[in-house]
């Protein structure tokens, strides 16, 4: 009898197989039949080779530990986002396993000064694949290092748009851009017709690009920013203006309050404390994300579940579950491009032929121009799901999603 090929076959599948003809067969015949059956379609391909992800952490990476002021007080369970790459491991073993390939997941933390040999090692090893949940400047060192290796360097968790207009060959983002979170903001202030708006800034560095690219959305949207006011830290009496909720907020009349404050030691204070009775959003009140664990639809509370489940409790952050579909992203393309390169595998992530599922309702997959993720926002409080951008209403020519972030049009390298 001729061969015929067929993918190597998994214990789940000759399971259900063999309950299959034992409905239609007598007990001793249903044997003997899966036995001729599995002789006649004997696999004559080699086993395919194994996928390997490698997945890159900084060691006491600062974003995660928060050890200053009140966050002493209330320590959060830390981030480990190789919990979602394990997930998603999971999540596509059926695929993996009728597809005849193993996923190898490469972890490694390190410390900074480690990380780009680190890198290079994993590359070395077989890794055609990093996921990186670094803080920017080491995703930019990381892409700068490996610029003509043979690898896919995923960006995870940074959501500077600096890294994006840069352009690095072979480097994607998994992960929503500032500009994507500051634009669902923006559609919902015009949606609600909350159309002015005071900017309170912190002090730190990061503050200020958040304060900048929210201003630069709400421009987009003709939304009049009525002042901008730094706040501060500071007990000093001579500094009350800074450090005083009420007197920072009063002397002008405004919608809503845009809070920058990346660390929130002060922005918590903020909600409620307004001299006029307003809505506080940004860094604090509500806020934009790619995931929350109060999403109720489209299988997302299915997705909560599962990692409550792997992570003993933790809730899923828009970290965990950037990394998630980064590595389901990853998964998928070998699954459809086996015998592919990398490059091409990559091409094919930036191409309306991936169809991505993250559990948000709508199909997803990478822009060609900046190797961003298209992905809905999420609008949310500390329990609950408010709103989900691209706003009702909001269109685009091509592609709704690409109402958030930096279109085609208005996109330029700078390298």
């Amino acid at each position: 009898m001729e061969q015929v090929l067929i993918p190597q076959w998994s214990s789940k599948v000759l399971a259900n197989l063999a309950q299959t003809l034992s409905l239609v067969c007598p007990s001793g015949r249903a044997s003997l039949l899966l036995a001729s059956l599995l002789v006649a379609l004997v696999p004559i391909t080699s086993q395919a080779e194994d996928l390997r992800i490698g997945h890159l952490t900084l060691a006491d990476d600062p974003r995660y530990i928060r050890d200053w002021g009140y966050a002493r007080l209330i320590v959060p369970p830390q981030i480990q986002t190789e919990q979602a790459l394990a997930m998603a491991i999971e999540d596509l073993s059926f695929i993996t396993e009728a597809s005849g390939f193993a996923v190898v997941a490469d972890h490694r933390e390190v410390p900074e000064s480690d990380l780009i040999a680190t890198a290079q090692a994993m590359v070395a090893d077989g890794a055609g694949s990093i996921i990186l949940d670094l803080p920017a400047k080491d995703v930019e060192a990381v892409a700068m290092a490996l610029g003509s290796s043979d690898v896919t360097l995923v960006n995870a968790t940074a959501p500077e748009t600096d890294l994006r207009l840069a352009c690095h060959p072979n480097l994607i983002h998994s992960g929503p851009s500032l500009r994507m979170e500051m634009d669902a903001f923006a559609q919902y202030l015009r949606a609600m017709n909350w159309t002015t708006v005071l900017v309170l800034v912190g002090e730190y560095p990061d503050d200020a690009g958040l304060a900048a690219t929210f201003v630069t959305s709400a421009e987009r949207l003709r939304l009049d920013i009525i002042e901008t006011r730094p706040f501060t830290l500071s007990a000093s009496p001579d500094q009350r203006e800074g450090n005083n909720v009420r007197l920072l907020t009063s002397g002008v009349d405004y919608d809503v309050v845009f809070v920058a404050d990346s660390r929130g030691e002060f922005g918590r204070f903020i909600p409620y404390g307004t001299q006029l009775p307003r809505p506080v959003i940004g860094s604090v009140g509500l806020t934009s994300e790619a995931w929350h664990w109060a999403m109720e639809r489209d299988g997302a509370t299915q997705v909560t579940s599962r990692f409550d489940a792997a992570s003993d409790g933790r809730k899923m952050t828009s970290q965990d579950w950037s990394v998630w579909i980064a590595a389901k992203s990853l998964i998928t393309t070998a699954a459809k491009m086996p015998d592919a390169t990398v490059a091409d595998r990559r091409d094919f992530m930036k191409s309306d032929r991936l169809k991505l599922d993250g559990s948000k309702g709508v199909t997803l997959n990478y822009r060609s121009w900046d190797g961003q993720l298209r992905m809905p926002m999420l609008l949310s409080t500390d329990d609950a799901v408010i709103a989900i951008a691209p706003i009702e209403g909001f269109l685009h020519a091509l592609n709704t999603l690409d109402t958030l972030g930096t279109d085609q049009p208005e996109f330029a390298c700078q390298q």
